[in-house]
């Protein structure tokens, strides 16, 4: 029994032995493969890769844009215009051929022609470009400063990332710390039974104690299956995380909690993020306003035109002109809209002061709680070290006949209450630092 406890003793040990920097090595290995495989993190660098094609796009209007059009028509009937033709040349030629005493000038027919054209086709290509057009310009910028906020937005989920996978893991190993108690309260239970069962056989008990020995062994037992299923549930979990199969082996590492310097940190992202949502509230204000300025452009139209299939020296033809157009009227719809784009910009400045103010509360928030956490462990660790010494007194004196079986099994599950304890509170200071570390945005890619 001496030997057992003594064994139980020095696996509790090892489990909150302290760790060196090595220990971080497998934590910072998987959070490298999660930011390089996690699912999430992929759609948000598609929407940023997306961002780049609309600047890339926005950018194209500046260009001179190309289109080859073509058209062939025909007509019959319709409105016609009558040309007096002959009315007007039939008589002069007449006199003129009596003069002559010839029929040189012969006589004409009036012409009816029709408005629409027949068998007539038109090929050209149309050229255009704008000169100004203050729109187009801010349309460019918008779309650049969406890249510098999908940027930030990007980083914001990284930020997370790491956090999530980081608490993922340290559940992982909670867990697994919890089925190691488990197992080793489990050894002494069955031990104690063992203990009793000879008691029992040469007179020293009765058979109740050992009853009460095998329903504390099937309870444990019951607990273990549970914590159990709980360590499949929160390997699955950080799998999913790392986007790996949900069964994938977990190098796990026992440590106490290092002592980081988590107080300095860099810019939140978030603060990033609303920074490049007002700046966008603010380019989209001066692009509403700019709809009262003029928009200047060219176009040249290069092309042929003339009866179907005839192409001679006549039918080629150029276009070229310039189009000013300036909105004088439209019934106060844009400086309604300006009106709008300036409440949206006012309502951004505001959140970015709240945002802010929220950042700093939750760095306070997460420094209290992560010293709170501290104290709960110190104290944690102080519980198990008067339970095992209360457990190996109880012990002694349940085998010199001086304490009672419930004495030593009250002894006993308080030990493996508070080594549960500790386990849980080693977990909430990983916790609590790691949100702190979350909090100040001092986690280095």
């Amino acid at each position: 029994m001496k030997t057992n406890l003594t064994i139980f003793c020095c696996l509790l040990l090892a489990l909150w032995l302290p760790g060196d920097l090595k220990a971080q090595e497998p934590l910072d290995k998987y959070i490298a493969e999660a930011i390089s495989n996690n699912l999430g993190l992929k759609q948000q660098d598609f929407a940023l890769q997306k961002s780049l094609y609309a600047l890339k796009e926005a950018k194209g209007l500046f260009l001179p844009e190309v289109e080859f059009n073509t058209s062939y028509v025909t007509s019959g009937g319709g409105r016609k215009i009558e040309i007096p033709i002959g009315d007007l040349l039939n008589p002069v030629y007449s006199t003129l051929n009596n003069l002559t005493n010839s029929s040189r000038f012969p006589q004409v027919k009036n012409v009816s022609q029709a408005f629409n054209p027949t068998n007539y086709y038109d090929a050209k290509l149309h050229t255009t470009m704008p000169l100004y057009n203050a729109e187009v310009i801010y349309n460019s910028r918008i779309k650049k400063e969406q890249i510098s906020y999908q940027q930030a937005q990007l980083s914001v989920y990284k930020r997370e990332l790491v956090k999530q996978v980081k608490l993922g893991y340290y559940g992982y190993q909670q867990s697994l710390q919890s089925l190691k108690i488990l197992e080793n309260g489990l050894l002494l239970a069955n031990e104690n039974l063992r203990i009793n069962q000879s008691m029992v056989k040469n007179g020293k008990a009765i058979r109740t104690v050992v009853s009460r020995a095998e329903n504390e062994v099937a309870g444990l037992q019951a607990q273990l299956g549970d914590a159990k299923a709980t360590s499949l549930n929160a390997a699955a979990y950080f799998n999913f995380l790392l986007n790996r199969p949900l069964d994938a082996a977990i190098e796990a590492d026992f440590q106490q909690p290092l002592v980081k310097d988590t107080t300095a940190g860099g810019q939140r992202e978030e603060l990033a993020a609303m920074a490049s949502a007002t700046q966008l509230n603010e380019l989209s204000l001066r692009m509403t306003k700019s709809n009262m300025l003029p928009k200047l452009s060219t176009f040249l139209d290069l092309g042929s035109q003339g009866d179907f299939i005839k192409v001679n020296g006549e039918t080629p033809y150029y276009l070229f002109g310039v189009t000013l157009s300036w909105n004088i009227f439209s019934g106060n719809r844009n400086n309604n809209k300006i009106q709008q784009a300036q409440l949206e910009l006012r309502s951004a400045h505001t959140q970015l002061e709240q945002v802010e103010q929220q950042l700093q509360m939750e760095v306070l928030t997460a420094k209290n709680r992560l010293e709170a956490a501290n104290q709960a462990f110190s104290a944690a660790q102080s519980q198990v070290s008067l339970s095992e010494q209360y457990f190996k007194d109880q012990q002694r004196l349940y085998k010199e006949g001086q304490a009672l079986y419930l004495e030593l099994l009250d002894a006993q599950t308080r030990l493996i209450n508070d080594q549960q304890k500790q386990s849980i509170a080693y977990l909430n200071v990983q916790t609590r630092q790691t949100e702190l570390e979350r909090a100040n945005a001092s986690y280095q890619y």
